[in-house]
């Protein structure tokens, strides 16, 4: 089906709307009669998700790339038929180690799928462009397809045609108008800079993980991510980490009997592992990284402590928890479940990153206000898609959820100042 994409060298995007949408309703209405041999086994429904899934995610790319950027779209489109299964057929027949992240995947697998998700894309952007991609082509598209095979690699709990298409088509976009990536001011320019990050975020790891607030992997992935900011962020970049890390840890220690008895408090004494790292800090990390205004940045923190604060105080404060979707009240604890104290604490922790941000000179005040926006309506936008999964039938892995909320608060600040 992949091939159908070469098609987008004669479409316009409102040819390929039109074939995506067809497709769209052959799947979801014709395919239950016709196809079900092709479904994954095992599957009761009615439809299978990712039969469903593909068109519908190429619909949506063609409708908010394809006025502007139809090649783009091919090139996600192939990462999508090619790179996909790729991956999975090396990591069943070739095996190997499992990947750290994802026990069921392994590096074959993401190795592969990386491979033929470039390859592919590259081909393919190449025949609808009807030219030969240059250097910076070919290097966005190697980065692009690298996200993608990481991006498939996630254990989401949802098809993961949803969950790395939208975003690797959004880093293309960027980095299409942005290449080479502009380092932020304070970023390291020099080896020694370089060394000084290295040094810090080492130190800070072992002292750390000996007074026992984190986890082992808690210090060695927070290490790595303290890293990262600060060599390409700088150190008000670097603050902004360490203002969330202390009002969040200061959030899960609030109350922490009181939580334990309800079995509603973080595990292990509130320690943070290399999972809660990765889910509330590498989408921060790869905006610093590929260059994205810092008010993108800030609000994925702020993201992550809104949903922090809200579910601390939620657990703690929170009285006659209810449905974001329908309003009706729910038992407390049920996935997606809000309450007033919750919500009114993590609009207070998307504000409290924004006015940090603006303190130390990273955002204007329209910058602090889209991050206090982008933030809340992150860690809300978690809360909606739990409970929409509830009534759905799919549960949200939790780090993928996390850190689903710290991308969407980046791309509503964005949106927000016309970035």
């Amino acid at each position: 089906m992949g091939l159908f994409a070469l098609g987008l060298r004669w479409l316009d995007w409102r040819g390929a709307a039109a074939c995506a949408a067809a497709a769209l309703a052959f799947n979801v209405l014709a395919m239950p009669r016709i196809g079900r041999r092709l479904y994954r086994t095992g599957l009761p429904r009615r439809h299978d998700p990712g039969i469903v899934a593909y068109p519908a995610v190429v619909l949506l790319l063609v409708l908010v790339f394809g006025k502007t950027d139809l090649p783009l779209v091919a090139a996600v489109w192939a990462m999508m038929a090619f790179g996909d299964p790729a991956a999975a057929v090396a990591g069943r027949t070739v095996g190997g180690p499992p990947l750290p992240w994802n026990g069921t995947k392994t590096w074959v697998g993401l190795f592969a799928g990386w491979a033929l998700a470039f390859g592919a894309s590259l081909a393919v952007f190449s025949f609808v462009t009807a030219r030969a991609p240059g250097r910076d082509t070919v290097a966005v598209l190697w980065i692009g397809a690298a996200v993608y095979a990481f991006l498939e690699s996630v254990r989401a709990g949802i098809d993961d045609n949803v969950v790395a298409a939208l975003p690797t088509a959004l880093l293309l976009y960027w980095l299409n108008g942005h290449w080479p990536p502009h380092p932020w001011p304070g970023a390291a320019v020099s080896w020694s800079d370089v060394a000084v990050a290295f040094a810090v975020n080492a130190a800070v790891a072992v002292a750390m993980g000996a007074a026992r607030v984190v986890s082992r992997s808690g210090a060695v992935g927070g290490g790595v991510a303290g890293f990262v900011i600060l060599a390409a962020g700088g150190w008000r970049a670097y603050a902004i980490l360490w203002i969330f890390f202390l009002a969040g840890t200061l959030a899960t220690k609030l109350g922490y009997r009181r939580k334990a008895a309800a079995g509603t408090a973080q595990a292990e004494g509130g320690r943070r592992g290399a999972a809660h790292v990765a889910a509330n800090c590498l989408v921060p990390a790869a905006l610093v990284v590929v260059g994205l205004p810092a008010a993108a940045f800030a609000a994925a923190f702020g993201a992550a402590l809104a949903d922090t604060l809200g579910t601390e105080v939620g657990t703690l404060w929170g009285r006659r928890p209810f449905s974001p979707l329908s309003f009706e009240r729910l038992p407390p604890g049920t996935p997606g479940a809000i309450s007033i104290a919750g919500t009114a604490a993590s609009a207070g922790g998307a504000a409290l990153l924004a006015a940090a941000a603006l303190a130390l000179g990273l955002v204007t005040r329209s910058g602090a206000a889209a991050c206090a926006a982008g933030g809340f309506v992150g860690a809300l936008a978690e809360s909606v898609l739990n409970d929409f999964g509830r009534r759905a039938g799919f549960s949200l892995d939790h780090e993928f959820a996390n850190a689903l909320n710290t991308f969407v608060g980046a791309m509503v600040a964005l949106r927000l100042l016309g970035a």
